[in-house]
């Protein structure tokens, strides 16, 4: 089914008189003048109905000798109305990308120049703004108070106020008088919009290391791509997902949980509802081969992910991940190798 069709069913059987002639023909097939007396409705409305109905595919019409026998669609009443709600939803690379563009324009309403001009009063817009703080801190690295100091400086006086936010939002941890930011070795954010600086062991920021921070981002290479888990510590339930950007998806999908709102899997949402983002992490599953040809990369992640959902299974009780998905995707790279080995 397409979304007009979704569309048009849920339309059909928004109305009282259809509901019941439906009912009455999920008992068994009737015809107009029968539906009539029955629901005591004119021929004419119950006509009516039926051509609405109809043209949404719920029941369909047979002549009989000098009746019109209606019946109900069988193969559509057995269709759920949670597969008719997410049959066609918005695919994830535009729902990230709807994301990724309200982010940026919280960015470009608060900072002016490369400093922010104010902290935003709404929370989700104070966390995007603040995630700005935290990537400027090397991922497992500790700083001390004086460092963690020079990081924020450049982007904005007070950082008094923005020590202690990192630290009650939990994009950074504090022990004493040391800072860090959790994360993987070596993880770059593709995310944060203002470089970190160089800073000496005297906690002060190299003149010019902006500028280098700068060009050394735009010389490198090509990201990671690879298959990756979001993990419920709660009750061990999975997501699994493919990227052809590990460290953009990895920074993208924990602020989508640290915001409360994820766009990539309802029954994750009701469990993120339920148990908060502390009960997610998030880790790398496996990372492609960096020889891949760009023209044969792509099928080798669908391969590579699909491999995965075959091993770890986070389907219903285990986790997030679709089952048809899964069955639709395979099939799909079936016939795909099928056809280039003709």
């Amino acid at each position: 089914m397409n979304n007009d069709q979704n569309l048009a069913i849920m339309k059909a059987l928004a109305d009282k008189s259809r509901l019941a002639i439906v009912s009455s023909l999920l008992e068994r097939p009737q015809y107009v003048e029968e539906i009539a007396q029955r629901h005591g409705l004119a021929a004419s409305t119950v006509s009516f109905h039926l051509r609405k109905l109809e043209k949404a595919g719920l029941v369909s019409g047979r002549k009989d000798q000098y009746y019109v026998v209606f019946r109900t669609n069988d193969g559509i009443f057995n269709t759920t109305l949670r597969e008719i709600v997410s049959a066609h939803p918005a695919p994830r690379e535009l729902q990230d990308n709807r994301m990724e563009a309200y982010r940026r324009k919280v960015l470009d309403s608060f900072f002016r120049n490369g400093r922010l001009e104010k902290l935003p009063a709404q929370h989700k817009k104070r966390l995007i703004v603040l995630e700005q703080f935290a990537l400027r801190f090397e991922p497992d690295r500790r700083y001390s108070e004086q460092e963690a100091t020079g990081l924020i400086m450049p982007l904005f006086d007070d950082y008094c106020t923005i020590r202690r936010l990192l630290v009650d939002e939990g994009l950074v941890r504090r022990d004493g008088a040391l800072y860090w930011r959790e994360g993987n070795p070596g993880d770059a954010s593709a995310m944060a919009l203002f470089p970190s600086p160089v800073i000496d062991e005297a906690g002060k920021v190299h003149k010019g290391s902006v500028r280098s921070m700068a060009k050394r981002m735009c010389r490198q290479n090509r990201p990671d791509m690879g298959v990756y888990q979001i993990r419920n510590t709660a009750n061990g339930r999975i997501y699994v997902g493919n990227t052809t950007n590990l460290e953009g998806i990895r920074n993208s999908r924990l602020f989508q949980l640290r915001m409360g709102k994820v766009v990539f899997s309802r029954e994750l949402q009701k469990d993120l509802d339920q148990f908060g983002a502390g009960s997610f992490e998030f880790s790398v599953l496996e990372v492609l081969d960096a020889a891949e040809s760009a023209s044969s990369s792509e099928r080798s992640l669908a391969a590579l992910y699909l491999r995965w959902l075959e091993k770890l299974q986070p389907f219903g009780e285990r986790g997030y991940n679709s089952a048809k998905a899964y069955q639709r995707d395979l099939n799909r790279l079936r016939i795909q190798a099928g056809s280039e080995s003709k």
